[in-house]
Order: C-alpha cells, then sequence, then structure tokens
C-alpha cells in the first residue's frame, strides 16, 4: 500500500508545515498544487510563498506543481481541477491509493496508520471520516457535521468531482469515485480530521478566496466568529449550535493569541 497525499495550497500557510510534518508520518508520497492567484483573482501573500519554499527545503514534499486558475469558471471548478492533478501526479509516482488534503487539515498519525491497516486488512477500496472544526485558535474545537473524503484505491476508473458518493456532506470538489459495497465510513473514533478552518492569521482574506461566492453567507460567518467567546456554544451560518471545547494543541500549529502573550 503506497498512500499518495496531495495538499491544494493558496492560503493557510499558518498551518501547512505542521500539517506535513505529520503527514510525513503516515503516507509514502506528498504533493502540493498551488498557486500564485486566488479562483478570485487575488495574489497569493508573502507568507504563503515563503510557507511553501520552507516545506521544500526542508524536504516535506516530493513534488510541487503550479496551477494557473482560470478565472472564468466558477471556484469551484478551479478548486476540483487542482485536486484532479494531484491524483494525475500520484499515479505517476506509483502510488496505489490517495488522499487529498488542504493545508489546514491534521490528522492524528497513530489513528492514521490504523486506519490504514484497516483498509488494507479488508480491502476498502473508498472511505470516508468525519471532521472537527477549530475556532479562533486550535484550542477550540467542536465536532462538525461536514464529512471528508479519506483514503481512495486508484484504479484505471478513479475520478475525482463525482456526483454520487455513499456517504452524505462530502466536499463536492473532493467526491472520489466510490462503490458502496466497498466503502467505509470510519467512525470518529478511530480516525477524523481535524480542520483548523476558522484558526487564521487573517481571517477575512481566507473568507475572500472562498469557494462560494455567497457573500451573504461568508459576512454572517465573519461576524459569528468576530462574537464568539470562549465558553459559548457557536451559531455557525446553516448549521446551527457547535458545542465548544478547549482542548490542548495538539498539532503543535499556529495559535495567534499565544504567540502574543509570549
Amino acid at each position: 500500500m503506497q498512500i499518495s497525499a496531495s495538499y491544494n495550497f493558496f492560503n493557510g500557510d499558518e498551518h501547512l508545515i505542521p500539517s506535513l510534518l505529520l503527514m510525513r508520518q503516515c503516507v509514502e508520497h506528498i504533493s502540493i498544487v498551488w498557486q500564485s492567484v486566488s479562483n478570485s483573482g487575488e495574489p497569493i501573500t508573502p507568507y504563503a510563498k515563503q510557507t511553501l519554499l520552507a516545506a521544500q527545503d526542508a524536504g516535506l514534499v516530493d513534488a510541487v506543481i503550479a496551477y494557473e486558475p482560470d478565472l472564468m469558471l466558477e471556484r469551484h471548478e478551479n478548486e476540483r481541477a487542482k485536486r484532479r492533478i494531484g491524483l494525475a501526479v500520484a499515479r505517476n509516482a506509483g502510488a496505489t491509493h490517495f488522499l487529498s488534503v488542504d493545508a489546514d487539515e491534521f490528522y492524528r498519525p497513530q489513528e492514521f496508520h490504523a486506519a490504514r491497516n484497516l483498509i488494507e486488512k479488508y480491502g476498502c477500496t473508498s472511505t470516508s471520516v468525519n471532521t472537527f472544526l477549530h475556532l479562533k485558535r486550535p484550542i477550540f474545537r467542536a465536532p462538525d457535521n461536514t464529512c471528508c473524503c479519506f483514503v481512495t484505491a486508484i484504479t484505471d476508473m478513479t475520478e475525482i468531482g463525482v456526483l454520487e458518493f455513499p456517504h452524505p456532506n462530502i466536499d463536492p470538489t473532493r467526491r472520489m469515485t466510490a462503490n458502496s459495497q466497498n466503502h467505509h465510513h470510519f467512525d470518529p473514533s478511530v480516525v477524523a480530521m481535524y480542520h483548523m478552518n476558522l484558526v487564521r492569521r487573517d481571517l477575512e482574506q481566507k473568507l475572500r478566496n472562498s469557494t462560494t461566492r455567497d457573500t451573504d453567507f461568508l459576512h454572517k460567518v465573519q461576524r459569528a466568529v468576530q462574537q464568539w467567546k470562549p465558553g459559548q456554544d457557536f451559531c455557525f451560518p446553516n448549521k446551527g449550535k457547535l458545542d465548544i471545547s478547549e482542548v490542548p494543541n495538539e498539532f503543535n500549529t499556529f495559535d495567534d493569541d499565544a504567540e502574543r502573550i509570549s
């Protein structure tokens, strides 16, 4: 079993290297598909470019591919195109399995290895996982109702962006070819994805370059984050209340408040 993980990268640079350090313990091959201009036409930040170079210099990535978005396309179409490039790179590298990742996503290596052992033992051809949202700081976490494609076997028929998938609430830009008979959705007690989606140096920059063009929704998200205080439930637009718990910064990733204190 040879797994290739491919990162879609434009922002989220605060978390890229900590994520890569853990992913290096989990898979045999890593690629990054990055773009100097976002799907909304905004240039990449100097922070993000420096972080990409630092990841290469540290030997944390095996292939780096530049992607030029077609700004005439919908943003999600460019995002899906980048993921397809990652799958093509995995095929060329001789990988047997594939995982699509974003810079702000984390897996616990011990859970990842337990899951891959189960995938190999039972011959699962596709898998998915639950996710956890992080809010303002990596120490504030809640179970999310969004799920994510996990490790998928690579065959000649494997594609990204399929319409139907055996499990609900999966990001449509990374839904991969799956057969319900050979698909397994992991319980979060086995493995889950930990998402720093609302932990940013500049949250507004992230939201401006979101896959969605629904500015009303994005403004609601920004207001909800700004208004939230520790000890409260978090009311995520279109999701309802999320029960936030305080946890350690177990992934040793960006924590703006901690940096200001130090």
